[in-house]
């Protein structure tokens, strides 16, 4: 192959025909190794432009390639920008200006979009370096103008935070944010901090900072611009809706807000035609497939036209965001046409790509012997059994003309050299993964913080009083002693103010879809009784669950033997690196396995995240070990979809898979039903027909169930008594909140998957006015790529009109339509041919939010999303990017539409949404109090509402784990500080409520300290008071526990009293022990059944609480008697 790609590296032809996306990545990986210029590749859609990079990313250091994709034409039209998209256009350009070399893979509309100068972007960047000096102001100033905002706790990418003299700085490309530590204006000190605890643990020297946005300018640059945009509208008759835009545009500049959206400007800030090409001095550019590229422009213009008739005007599209497409073209260094009917002038490379033989081993030895005959064949195959396969047939045939050879990565057939290479996806039916490198995947699994932070309004439960409404923190003075307090108001405007020490007692309330609860009445007797009635109630729920626990722990199930070779081979199939959680997943299932009692283990994990790989498996190992699988699922289509995949997996292992629901004859149903009886049939994947008593095995050895909450009650009867001697692995998409994993320890084995696949692309979801122009662009952008859409209209009456609306629109398209009133046949009919791509479009109701796996399907338009929940829509996303292409998600609404106060909330939280903002907290959130609901049961679902989540929490651990009811320590024996957070120090309510309960549960010096450096590190050297406030919060404690009930406190001496019945508990030795060798004299006495600890502190320079703090502690350490 290397001696073709040199011809046609030093040809000074720039034509050529007849080739394919394997020859071509390679010919570019060779065009790179050798040469010293950056490749530019250029591809006519985004779908092409994935494939390339993800091909090159195979077989090139990834470093080396960037990526440069663009949003399609009406979108970025629109101010729609993809986030996503955004951070990786920046780190290709940022890596272009170190004039390295790399190669750049894009679409024309890469070429075509304009950007600001190189040089804005040079001096848009800044090091900052420790032990230099910079003021703050500069710096926080750099961070606006580059459209970082400014926040009091920095947890998201793109945020920054100023308190006194410490920045923290939340970069684009980083998994964790840095905290700048000043004295006065000079840097002491850049750390890296963790977002869950908000502490740093390393240090660096420097940092870099560069935009955030390709839209980035100081307060003068967008004067100038501002004016230049003016001047250009005011040339223009401008319908209301251009005006509506542009005033909102306007608005967006000068604030600096949604500044991903706002690219369509750039003209105005950079009135130079510059594009990426422009970041680079040493280029080639390669130009994949120009034809196509030329009817993608012509149908620009028709785009151009619906969308004109949206906006009822043109002035949008006459600005001059994209240069002239056909100098961008005429700027190749090389041109190669793949299918060749383009370019009557290129020279032809006579290059194919063999047909796919679909596990047709028979019909791939016939080409060999006949098509094939005199060529060199090389077989990239990395799977041992394939190998074997082949090896087994070549044999048999006598067949010797092969090698096998890693060296290429795909398979392409080169005619004038008569060399062919095949790969397993082309020989056997098998998809090969695809480890590709995006940076913006980096930062989309950051963590979540604090869902539960009190904001003001927030409805909360009081342990004692019950539902009311969180009104602020305020600060006190009562009788000369200062506190903050929890403000709280009931029912009838009734105030509650909770000092700060008693903070346990109140909790966040939350509920299913965020229900609004009734307030509670301060003084009545019915919180009480609601709290004792939910309590019964998850008393008989965990006597019931313990109950069932016990007796399978005397069950007698199978030990089943540990892995061997075969069960390797079959793991070496999955071609996906397994997440961190996965693995952890898969060891649990097999340690429970390999125990002689029956497993009950529950996997918990979001759609798509692998639960599928860890049950096959699972099966496999049962299988393996003689034993038959039951996989039962709640609906047809699934158990359709399960069958195929154990089938493809199973099979040329020799194992023997069934299905059994409806789609099946009943003639082949009671063949199954006989086979399973013999022992015939190794897995069996069914609906509930499977728990018919007519189904029997003759060694069933593992049970596995997807979404058990899901089936009646007389199925969920039938599977307890097939689960007792039977290891049973349940599926559960609802994911389940930590606490409560951690209350079911003992009762229920869980495990769960909460890190998405590598490198899965995030959907790019846009929140958007109902369109057609856009609606039309984006099903021919999906069906352009041979994919499929789900357009979702929640109205049953009239879906057939949607049908005829979009059957107009996109007339090429094959659209059917689904719904819960059809009938289940009729339903699951359609389905399966919209599966089986019978169909392009999918017009359905919410039922698309259960279960189904569509890998397909990477378009998703809501028509009507105002109307859905969050946690809805957060699923119903979840349907599309299941595979290796980039899905869109298009959130519309009514355009127009005079939105209601809740509504118009809804729709700003979708737009944070996108970003893992506050609506994607709620969604979570949301989804947790249905997973607790899941796992716990349709009636105790009930009870969660009737006292909120997080109450419900804390009565299900006192239940379960036998605990003590909340009760707040009765303490008399003095104020001995302020028990307040300065404003000054901390500003913001929620996070000095935060600190307030950190501080409630300090427990030794240690942990003071503790707390201390965390303090200084995130808010700079700490206050005195605060320090006391401290120190008094773990006197109580450390009194409390050896039942001190008087404090006297005088200038030169402190003495603790000590109650008569705690007193004979005393370890009076460790005591004196103790006080012999303290820094302090220390003095003792019992009087009257009581002791009295005197310590003197004339000559002291410590405040005395530190000082009874250090004496206690070394008196608890070691109490016993």
């Amino acid at each position: 192959m290397e001696s073709l790609f040199n011809k046609i590296i030093n040809s000074n032809k720039k034509y050529f025909k007849n080739s394919n996306t394997v020859f071509n990545v390679h010919l570019i990986k060779e065009d790179f190794n050798k040469g010293d210029q950056t490749l530019f590749v250029v591809l006519p859609n985004l779908y092409e432009a994935q494939n390339y990079y993800d091909s090159l990313n195979e077989i090139i250091d990834n470093e080396k390639v960037l990526f440069y994709p663009v949003d399609q034409f009406l979108t970025t039209i629109m101010a729609l920008g993809s986030h996503e998209f955004q951070s990786e256009r920046l780190y290709t350009l940022n890596r272009l200006l170190t004039n390295e070399k790399y190669i750049v893979v894009t679409t024309l509309d890469g070429l075509l979009i304009r950007q600001l100068k190189p040089k804005d972007y040079i001096n848009g960047s800044l090091t900052i370096k420790k032990d230099n000096t910079y003021e703050i102001e500069d710096v926080t100033n750099f961070l606006v103008n580059s459209g970082y905002k400014n926040t009091y706790t920095v947890d998201l990418p793109g945020t920054f935070s100023v308190r006194g003299g410490i920045v923290d700085i939340f970069l684009r490309d980083n998994n964790n944010p840095y905290r700048l530590d000043f004295f006065d204006n000079y840097l002491e000190s850049i750390k890296v901090f963790d977002i869950d605890t908000q502490r740093s643990f390393a240090e660096v020297d420097k940092i870099e900072i560069s935009p955030l946005y390709e839209l980035f300018y100081t307060s003068k640059m967008a004067e100038k611009a501002l004016e230049k945009i003016n001047n250009f509208i005011n040339k223009y008759k401008l319908s209301t809706e251009e005006s509506k835009r542009f005033k909102s545009d306007i608005g967006k500049i000068e604030n600096r807000k949604q500044l991903s959206t706002l690219n369509i400007y750039i003209p105005f800030f950079n009135e130079e035609e510059t594009t990426v090409l422009d970041f680079s001095n040493n280029k080639k550019i390669y130009v994949i497939n120009e034809y196509q590229m030329h009817i993608n422009e012509k149908q620009k213009l028709d785009d151009l036209k619906s969308y004109e008739q949206t906006m009822y005007g043109k002035t949008f599209v006459e600005i001059p965001y994209y240069v002239n497409y056909l100098n961008q073209i005429e700027k190749a260094n090389i041109y190669i046409d793949n299918i060749g009917f383009n370019k009557t002038v290129g020279l032809d490379l006579n290059v194919t790509s063999p047909s796919k033989y679909q596990d047709n081993l028979e019909l791939f030895y016939y080409d060999l012997e006949k098509t094939y005959a005199n060529y060199e064949i090389n077989l990239i195959i990395k799977n041992e059994y394939s190998k074997k396969l082949l090896l087994d047939l070549f044999e048999e045939k006598g067949f010797t003309n092969y090698q096998f050879n890693n060296d290429v990565v795909g398979s392409v057939i080169l005619n004038d050299l008569k060399i062919a290479y095949f790969d397993e996806e082309t020989i056997f039916n098998k998809k090969t993964s695809r480890r590709a490198n995006y940076r913006s995947v980096l930062n989309q699994t950051t963590k979540i913080r604090h869902i539960d932070e009190l904001e003001v309004g927030d409805y909360i439960v009081h342990y004692d009083f019950g539902i009311g409404q969180y009104m602020g923190l305020k600060t006190m003075e009562l009788s000369g002693n200062i506190r903050d307090y929890l403000y709280i108001i009931y029912r009838d405007n009734d105030s509650l103010y909770v000092p700060t020490e008693q903070i346990d007692l109140v909790l966040k309330y939350s509920s299913k879809d965020g229900v609004k609860p009734q307030l509670s009445k301060m003084g009545s007797k019915q919180w009480q009784k609601t709290k004792q009635s939910v309590k019964k109630k998850i008393k008989d729920f965990s006597d019931r669950l313990l109950k069932l626990y016990a007796i399978r722990e005397q069950e007698v199930g199978y030990a089943f033997p540990e892995d061997n070779e075969l069960q390797i081979a079959f793991e070496n199939d999955f071609k996906y690196t397994l997440t961190k959680d996965q693995i952890t997943s898969l060891k649990k299932v097999k340690e429970l396995m390999q125990k002689p009692k029956p497993m009950d283990l529950v996997l918990i994990g979001d759609v798509g995240f692998g639960k599928t790989e860890v049950a096959l498996r699972a099966a496999f190992k049962a299988v393996l070990a003689g034993k038959q699988v039951l996989y039962l699922v709640p609906t047809t289509i699934l158990a359709r979809q399960h069958y195929l995949t154990f089938k493809e997996r199973f099979e040329k292992y020799g194992g023997i898979v069934k299905l059994m629901s409806r789609f099946v004859s009943k003639k082949a149903q009671n063949e199954t039903i006989e086979r399973l009886r013999d022992g015939y049939v190794d897995v069996v994947v069914g609906t509930h027909r499977l728990l018919s008593e007519d189904i029997k095995f003759k060694d069933l050895g593992l049970l596995i169930i997807d979404e058990e909450q899901r089936f009646g009650v007389l199925h969920k009867e039938r599977i307890k008594e097939i689960k007792l001697n039977v290891d049973t692995l349940t599926l559960s998409a609802t994911p389940i909140p930590r606490t409560l994993q951690m209350t079911m320890v003992g009762i229920k084995d869980l495990a769960t998957i909460e890190t998405p696949p590598l490198n899965r692309y995030p959907v790019q979801t846009y929140v958007v006015p109902r369109s057609e122009a856009l609606i039309k662009e984006t099903l021919r952008r999906e069906l352009a790529r041979g994919g499929q859409a789900f357009y979702l209209y929640n109205k049953v009456d009239d879906i057939e009109r949607i049908v005829l609306n979009l059957q107009k629109l996109v007339p090429e398209a094959r659209i059917a339509y689904a719904h819960g009133k059809m009938t289940k046949a009729k339903l699951e009919n359609t389905i399966k041919d919209f599966i089986d791509h019978e169909y392009d479009v999918l017009v359905a109701t919410t039922i698309i939010e259960t279960g189904i796996d569509i890998p397909n399907t990477n378009t998703l338009i809501i028509h009507d999303s105002d109307r859905l929940g969050l946690s809805q829509l957060y699923q119903i996303r979840g349907r599309v990017g299941r595979s290796d292409k980039i899905a869109y998600a298009y959130l519309m609404y009514e355009p127009n539409k005079d939105l209601n106060d809740e509504a118009y909330k809804r729709l700003k939280a979708l737009e944070e949404f996108t970003e893992l903002g506050s609506g994607y907290k709620i969604a979570l959130k949301d989804l947790a109090i249905r997973g607790a609901g899941d796992i716990l049961g349709s009636e105790q679902s009930g009870f969660i509402d009737s006292v909120g989540y997080e109450m419900y929490m804390q009565l299900l651990d006192e239940v379960i784990n036998n605990k003590e009811e909340l009760k707040p320590i009765e303490d008399d024996t003095g104020v001995f500080a302020n028990r307040t957070i300065n404003v000054n120090y901390i500003e913001k309510d929620s996070i000095r409520i935060e600190i307030h309960k950190k501080i409630a549960k300090l427990n030794t010096i240690a942990d003071l300290e503790d707390l201390k450096d965390e303090l200084e590190d995130r808010f700079g050297k700490l206050d005195f008071d605060l320090l006391i406030y401290m120190y008094e919060k773990l006197f109580k404690k450390q009194l409390h526990s050896i039942g001190g009930i008087k404090v006297l406190n005088a200038k030169e001496s402190f003495e603790i009293l000590i109650d008569k019945e705690k007193s004979r508990e005393i370890n009076g030795k460790h005591l004196f022990d103790v006080a012999n060798i303290f820094k302090y004299p220390v003095k003792l006495d019992y009087v009257k059944g009581q002791i009295s600890i005197k310590v003197s502190i004339k000559k002291a320079d410590e405040h005395w609480l530190y000082i009874a703090t250090k004496l206690l502690e070394k008196y608890l350490k070691n109490h016993t008697k």
